[in-house]
């Protein structure tokens, strides 16, 4: 823990609740924070506001509400209209795609004058995220900052050739992204420090030949107001239960995250001992390519969850599956492994599950591996508790929110 109030660190999370915002958090509790610049950031009058009905019951405001980390609110400098414009691009179109780089530039902009004003009460660490630096930057350089990039996702030119390849690196390396890839690209490459979210994200820096000393491996663990939403109690699965193995997947519903592997397994397992919990979003291109697997009988969808939901469904979840193709080190696993829940992984999720001991990480694009992991627990039920126990205390002794926020602030060094 930081002892001296030094405020010198600016910390850009860019839109939506991403998890800069609660490394934020974290920092001004080391003494460190500066500034948080973010996209919306929910106001006082809207935190009591999105408490009342009806508005309360909208999963929508309540992720925006979600946001919400302890920063005090003379520290948040916040881009609403940038992520307006950056939600309106997302419906495709060339059109929209021009609009969500306009989103990013608008972002970076505004940055600029928040990093100046920050010089001036101390700041001396840009620490943004990759995408949403831009024109700021070079500002942040001009002002004698160190530029430090976070980027949470596989080598932006490897993205779309690991899902086109279902998680296979490809023979060629692919050419430099254009677009919103190649914005984030710009971005890293512009970094004094890239701090990368596990060892495959680092793997996929290293295929393309990026200066592997300009790296930092830190996986980012659990937050604390995830924790809070824990249920006290924990329900697994007794060897004298009837019920059926309860799997959880947690994300968007794409092919990217394995959802092909999952109806294919699902397709190919004719047990009634099984029950699949899909939470999260299904896009419109999504909807008829899965199709066959929300309607088997066996399959539960539960759409998108709160922190609050997600939190006691995995208190009730036997294995959490996920077999991603690409991924940085996705934030859910570590949530599933706190709530004492076994798992089944691709190394491409970049996880920290230990192999054996928390679950089972199962090749990329292999259906026929994840089957038969399940069957390994069909045949042995009490791995899954033992399994999730490990994860657990795993997880609460080495990944929580400090710990994270001790290896970040080691970066903080001129």
């Amino acid at each position: 823990m930081g002892t001296l109030n030094l405020q010198d660190v600016i910390l850009s999370s860019g839109h939506s609740n991403y998890h800069l915002i609660f490394t934020a958090q974290e920092m001004n509790r080391r003494g460190r924070l500066n500034t948080l610049i973010c996209g919306g950031y929910p106001t006082s009058f809207e935190q009591a506001l999105l408490k009342l009905p009806p508005l309360c019951y909208s999963k929508k405001l309540n992720r925006f509400l979600n946001r919400l980390d302890d920063i005090p609110s003379k520290k948040v400098s916040q881009n609403r209209l940038s992520e307006i414009v950056s939600m309106i691009g997302k419906n495709g179109g060339s059109y929209h795609k021009k609009l969500a780089m306009k989103a990013i530039r608008m972002y970076g902009k505004k940055s600029e004058n928040v990093l100046r004003l920050a010089a001036k009460n101390g700041a001396r660490f840009y620490h943004y995220r990759a995408g949403f630096g831009q024109s700021s930057i070079q500002v942040a350089k001009d002002l004698g900052m160190k530029v430090i990039c976070d980027h949470s996702i596989v080598h932006p030119a490897l993205l779309d050739s690991l899902v086109e390849n279902k998680g296979e690196y490809p023979k060629i390396l692919p050419s430099r992204p254009k677009g919103f890839l190649g914005a984030v690209l710009d971005d890293i490459e512009a970094a004094d420090l890239i701090i990368v979210n596990s060892d495959f994200v680092a793997e996929t820096f290293r295929f393309m030949g990026f200066d592997e000393s300009k790296l930092r491996v830190i996986y980012q663990g659990i937050e604390d107001k995830f924790l809070r939403c824990m249920p006290t109690k924990r329900e697994y699965l007794m060897a004298s239960s009837n019920r059926p193995i309860r799997l959880l997947f947690a994300g968007r519903i794409i092919p990217r995250k394995g959802l092909d592997e999952l109806a294919e397994v699902l397709k190919n397992i004719h047990t009634s001992k099984l029950e699949l919990h899909l939470a999260g979003e299904i896009p419109d291109s999504s909807k008829d390519r899965y199709q066959a697997l929300l309607d088997d009988p066996r399959t539960i969808f539960h759409g998108t969850l709160s922190q609050r939901e997600i939190a006691k469904l995995m208190s009730k979840t036997d294995v959490f599956v996920f077999p991603s193709r690409a991924e940085g080190s996705a934030r859910v696993i570590f949530e599933a492994m706190a709530a004492g829940c076994a798992v089944i992984c691709t190394p491409n999720s970049g996880s920290i599950v230990e192999h054996e001991h928390g679950g089972i990480i199962v090749p990329v694009n292999n259906a026929d591996a994840i089957s038969c992991a399940l069957e390994g627990f069909f045949k042995s039920q009490d791995r899954i508790e033992t399994m999730g126990r490990f994860n657990k205390k795993l997880v609460y002794q080495s990944f929580r929110q400090a710990s994270y926020g001790q290896k970040v602030e080691s970066c903080y060094t001129l």
